[in-house]
């Protein structure tokens, strides 16, 4: 991911020279209170693709949009977008998630049973100016909160590059890549990177590697 800036700084100074010549709750099915936790499915993992990050972005911009709810996919986010050089969004929902675990529980897997889109707080300026997305969020009931897709469902993704990431007590994923690809649909989505919360203390390293790696890089 470091080369698409590379490469966005390039062609920004091409442009200009040639101008002047002319804690996210842990909801699983054992309601463990760990963050972002997953249900006790096994995680699906996200399939690689040909194409890599750098030539999906483009001349647009990095936005990493996330939800967190207690701390933990915020923490990925804030990482992912300072070694990317990308803006930062959070997703949230127009009316706030309570703070009570056991009442968030109900919550979330009220709006999986109704397949719910939350209504959200606010909305990405200049969504056009974004050729790369990053979208995070945490694993409840093995699937994406309802607000992410949400998000997803609210822009034209036709001719951009989504990379998820997650975190979870153990689920990773769930199957919400699945739903991701029908919400953002015309998106690329290339390889994401699922933390466990034990993990998040070496989220840094991690995400350098991910970021550096075969999946996103071709």
């Amino acid at each position: 991911m470091k080369k698409i800036l590379s490469l966005l700084l390039a062609m920004t100074l091409a442009f200009s020279l040639a101008a002047c010549g002319g804690q996210e709750a842990s909801l699983g099915g054992n309601g463990m209170a760990v963050e972002e936790a997953g249900a006790s499915e096994a995680a699906s993992q996200p399939t690689g693709t040909e194409t890599s990050a750098e030539e999906s972005a483009g001349e647009g911009g990095t936005l990493v949009a996330y939800f967190s709810w207690s701390g933990n996919t915020e923490q990925m986010a804030q990482i992912i977008a300072e070694q990317t050089g990308g803006s930062l969004f959070e997703i949230e929902p127009a009316t706030p998630y309570t703070d009570d675990y056991d009442t968030l529980l109900d919550i979330a897997r009220q709006e999986q049973s109704d397949n719910a889109r939350p209504e959200l707080a606010a909305q990405v300026e200049d969504w056009d100016s974004y050729d790369v997305v990053f979208v995070g969020y945490p694993n409840w009931w093995s699937d994406a909160p309802m607000a992410v897709y949400t998000f997803l469902e609210s822009y034209d993704w036709t001719g951009k590059t989504l990379i998820p990431f997650n975190t979870s007590a153990s689920g990773g994923f769930g199957r919400s890549l699945s739903g991701i690809e029908e919400s953002a649909a015309g998106a690329e989505i290339l390889d994401g990177l699922d933390l466990t919360e034990s993990e998040l203390s070496d989220a840094q390293s991690r995400i350098t590697e991910w970021l550096d790696g075969p999946g996103l890089n071709g």
